[in-house]
């Protein structure tokens, strides 16, 4: 039977520290808006500072939805479900507030040293209702590990910024003039992430007469201005992030950590994911307009070379019998 409370028990804040993941829940006011739930799973990343308020370090991704309906109306929802151990599911009801990097608040909260690469605000949640229920239908998974992907496209796209702010010509993809504030509702559609390599965001018919500032292609500023302003119903995004004149680095004491936790090979894609408007192919190495990575995994790489091989003599064998037969 759920159990609910007016701030989070004291017995159960170690368990949410142990989680690995968490989802936030948000809604825009309007009936046919979109609800949003969106997993969370990079660790440290969520803070509980008391009993009454939580917050967590939001990494840039291909919306801005949470950020958008929070700055609307406040509302949010954080789910934590025990995935390995004892089965439970926690609740977190509260009030909402957006700090974007480069304010104040922002780096009250995440001193550089420890801002994680491609964080883009402080998600702060005042509680004002805890609920715990028994979780008995989600199923039972081992913890792996962490995915890396993101952090790595992440890291190169911020050393693009880093290199723009000490020296504007150098840009390997060139500089591009964007407007600072959205000229239009969903004139950056989420959509369009998924056809990132055929749509230009620098169609002078979307922002004609706007304010512009210009960013490096391909750099995370770039990122922000170009699809994180407006939510796929057209509430206001990003506020500040990307025309501040702060540059996103990746904190030292945040290298470290993550470098203590390790993190598996990432799994090779289908064909169809696409990591900030980079596109990673099916197998083999993740190239994209950054540049490339390494492959996958070893293991993958393995399996490439045998799957070759096998078709080589496959091949030498049929050609082998048929020259048998015309002899």
């Amino acid at each position: 039977m759920g159990q609910f409370y007016d701030e989070i028990p004291e017995t159960h804040i170690a368990w949410i520290k142990k989680q690995e993941m968490f989802f936030v829940a948000t809604a825009p006011l309007s009936a046919d808006g979109h609800v949003n739930v969106s997993p969370k799973g990079v660790r440290d990343s969520f803070h509980v500072e008391s009993r009454s308020r939580v917050w967590y370090e939001d990494l840039s991704g291909s919306g801005i939805e949470t950020i958008s309906h929070l700055k609307e109306n406040k509302r949010i929802t954080i789910m934590f479900c025990a995935l390995e151990g004892a089965a439970r599911i926690l609740r977190i009801w509260g009030t909402g507030r957006v700090f974007e990097f480069g304010t104040p608040e922002y780096e009250e909260l995440i001193p550089s040293e420890k801002r994680m690469t491609g964080s883009r605000a402080a998600i702060v949640v005042d509680v004002h209702k805890v609920g715990t229920s028994c979780g008995y239908a989600v199923p039972i998974y081992t913890f792996k590990s962490h995915r890396s992907a993101l952090l790595t496209w992440s890291e190169k796209m911020e050393k693009l910024d880093e290199d723009f702010a000490a020296d504007p010509t150098a840009c390997p993809h060139g500089p591009e003039a964007l407007p600072v504030s959205p000229t239009s509702p969903g004139s950056a559609p989420y959509s369009a992430f998924f056809s990132f390599s055929s749509r230009s965001i620098s169609d002078p018919s979307e922002h004609a007469g706007a304010t512009t500032r210009a960013y490096a292609k391909r750099s995370m500023k770039w990122w922000w201005a170009g699809w994180n302003l407006r939510s796929i119903d057209g509430l206001p995004g990003l506020d500040t992030a990307h025309v501040v004149d702060a540059v996103p680095r990746m904190g030292e004491e945040a290298k470290r950590g993550l470098k203590a936790q390790g993190a598996a090979p990432e799994p090779p894609s289908d064909g169809t994911v696409v990591i900030l408007g980079n596109r990673v192919p099916r197998a083999g190495r993740w190239e994209a307009a950054l540049g490339r990575l390494t492959p996958a995994s070893g293991e993958e790489a393995v399996r490439l070379v045998l799957a070759c091989s096998l078709g080589i003599a496959i091949a030498a064998i049929c050609v082998g019998v048929v020259g048998m037969r015309t002899c």
